[in-house]
């Protein structure tokens, strides 16, 4: 049986941004008191005459915040991808007559239920609305002088989140900037690959199959387009995300479709994971085989469950004797609810969508971080790239073979030791893949060219959670995935999913932290340099040997903010495990290093498994790949 971290399922999840396990953390831990594990009730706030603007669709008028600032919400940018509009490029949004109220969010975008934060009914195997590409814009009260715009796309493994649940009205109010946050298409609806819709694609982009990904190029245009009327610059956009944001934000550097339209980009916890066409689209009994997700394969499941095949073998030849214009009406016809079964026909927790393809329009072909290496090969902007250092414990934290749960309710860790040596490798992985060969690449492409040195990456290490019923959730989760999230944005979060974290006692060094942070991210936006009068000099990525590298973010009290040059590679991973005293047993080492190893990567080949004279494995079964 695979461990966590190298299941299908774990490979999406690593791009998640608030967890179904930190969810049930959360809950647990309040006994669903302190904070609402049920997702939280549709606001509308009270229209305020000060924020009516003129746009080109029509005059709206939005509301004040908490914080003093403006706010527009449910802001259509595109039209409904509903109908024949269903996998196809996003179309312009069309206009309004009269004065459009932009006081409450528009609807999250079609998705399983259960994520943290969401808005989707947990009692519901599935909920939200293909009608929902909408965006949310905080501005300051003062919104006279144009102001740097940054633009959030969310997590959550591209198949579940929503842009509601992240409010940008402090940051927006006391860093000066305007912060848009971003609905877009997810899992099966956002990408999906089948023949049929190509043959039927009226460009491109249709054809690429990367709707998802081309949601975030529209609300760029509606921006560029739009943005001066609420206070920002449209010459000056930052873009940034967290886990499969972050992911999304790569991507959109590496688009061409998307050059010209921002101007700086930080990735947060993100990385490059793409799933192979043939896996995509093909049937799973082909010689390049593809999921039993793939979009030939749902199709097939359509059919059965619409009793017009009894079995697969009959649906299948059924679909032989169809057009691929008529396969592709049929796709089209099926209900939300119709396709979201389909993808639930093996069970909830097999459920495991392509997504994102390297089409070669949308997302270029071949290795990716090569391409990071030539300035001309990618939208060079300048970047923030981080992750945190313990990643993976997110993951960890309510999984009963590390921890056990007194009462039902308060989780212990089984071996400490064993738990964080583990939680440290995966960690480090992580980093190595989501922020360091990304950054390396960036830097020696721009000293190989004479260009400016334009990446800073960062390891935020903060863990000073607060204990709630006894539970050290400083050791249990630590500076885990999703963990700077809060930070960045003030601690606005409105489902109350980080109150279990907050004490008085935290609270002067969690405010400061949270301020430098959020000093330094919109530092960024505004000129491409994250840094600022209370901090010290945050020096980007040097690529040579026995030069800074990375700022830590913590508080005073956990050694401040300091640089280092601790960089992680696949090459130093074997001889730590082996020398690790924190994992004694000879099976445990090679268990931790097998869950280590990629079938899908040669940064982590299988073979090196048995033939490593740092750490013999030769004698043990390779459970985890």
């Amino acid at each position: 049986m695979s461990s966590p971290e190298t299941s299908l399922s774990y490979r999406l999840s690593q791009r998640l941004s608030l967890s179904k396990a930190f969810a049930h953390a959360a809950c647990v831990l309040t006994a669903c008191t302190l904070i609402s594990c049920s997702p939280q009730q549709p606001i509308k706030f009270q229209a305020s005459a000060a924020t009516e603007v003129d746009i080109e669709q029509g005059k709206l008028i939005g509301s004040e915040n908490s914080f003093g600032g403006k706010q527009w919400l449910g802001l259509p940018y595109a039209a409904a991808p509903v109908g024949d509009l269903r996998w196809r490029a996003p179309q312009a949004a069309s206009p309004w007559e009269g004065l459009r109220e932009a006081t409450e969010f528009g609807p999250a975008c079609t998705q399983l239920s259960g994520g943290a934060g969401s808005s989707i009914d947990s009692d519901n195997d599935f909920g939200g609305s293909e009608d929902c590409l909408y965006l949310n814009i905080y501005a300051p009260a003062d919104t006279d002088k144009p102001k740097a715009v940054m633009m959030w796309l969310h997590g959550g493994s591209n198949t579940h989140g929503s842009a509601d649940i992240y409010d940008g009205s402090r940051l927006a109010q006391e860093n000066d900037v305007i912060v848009v946050t971003v609905n877009y298409r997810l899992g099966g609806l956002g990408w999906f690959n089948h023949p049929a819709l190509q043959q039927t694609a009226q460009n491109p982009d249709d054809a690429s199959g990367n709707f998802g990904s081309l949601d975030p190029v529209q609300a760029l245009r509606w921006l560029r387009d739009n943005v001066e009327k609420f206070g920002g610059n449209p010459e000056n956009i930052t873009v940034f995300g967290e886990s499969a944001g972050g992911f999304d934000t790569l991507n959109l550097m590496l688009s061409p479709v998307a050059k010209g339209l921002f101007h700086r980009a930080i990735v947060e916890s993100g990385g490059l994971w793409h799933t192979p066409i043939d896996e995509a689209t093909n049937y799973n009994d082909e010689i390049q085989a593809g999921s039993r997700f793939s979009s030939q394969e749902i199709e097939l499941l359509l059919r059965q469950n619409d009793g017009l095949a009894s079995n697969r073998t009959e649906a299948k030849q059924q679909v032989a004797e169809l057009t691929l214009i008529q396969r592709a009406k049929y796709l089209r016809s099926k209900s939300q609810a119709e396709i979201m079964k389909a993808y639930l026909h093996y069970g909830r927790d097999e459920v495991d969508m392509p997504l994102v393809f390297q089409d070669g329009h949308v997302i270029p072909k071949g290795d990716l971080v090569e391409r990071f290496k030539n300035p001309d090969q990618y939208n060079k902007v300048p970047l923030i790239i981080g992750t945190n250092r313990d990643e993976i414990k997110l993951y960890y934290y309510s999984n009963p073979k590390y921890v056990d749960m007194f009462l039902g309710k308060i989780p212990s860790i089984k071996d400490p030791a064993y738990y964080h040596a583990r939680a440290q490798y995966h960690s480090d992985r992580w980093k190595y893949n989501g922020a360091d060969r990304i950054a390396q690449a960036i830097s020696e492409g721009n000293i190989q060219q004479n260009k400016e040195n334009t990446v800073w990456a960062y390891r935020f290490d903060w863990d000073e959670q607060a204990r709630p019923m006894w539970a050290e959730l400083d050791k249990l989760l630590g500076a885990s995935h999703g963990m700077e999230i809060p930070f960045v944005f003030g601690f606005t979060d409105p489902s109350g999913i980080f109150a279990p974290i907050i004490d008085k006692a935290n609270t002067p060094g969690r405010e400061s932290l949270s301020a430098t942070m959020r000093s330094l991210w919109s530092q960024h936006a505004k000129d491409g340099q994250p840094n600022s009068d209370n901090t010290q000099q945050w020096a980007a990525w040097k690529p040579g040997q026995g030069e800074d590298k990375f700022i830590i973010l913590d508080t005073e009290s956990g050694g401040g903010l300091r640089m280092s040059q601790d960089i992680v590679h696949p090459q130093t991973f074997v001889a730590a495990i082996a020398g690790d005293k924190r994992i004694p047993e000879a099976e445990q080492k090679c268990g931790v290093y097998a869950s280590l190893i990629r079938e899908d990567s040669t940064l982590w080949p299988q073979a090196s498994y048995s033939d490593n004279p740092s750490l013999d494995c030769s004698a043990f079964v390779v459970k985890e790949w």
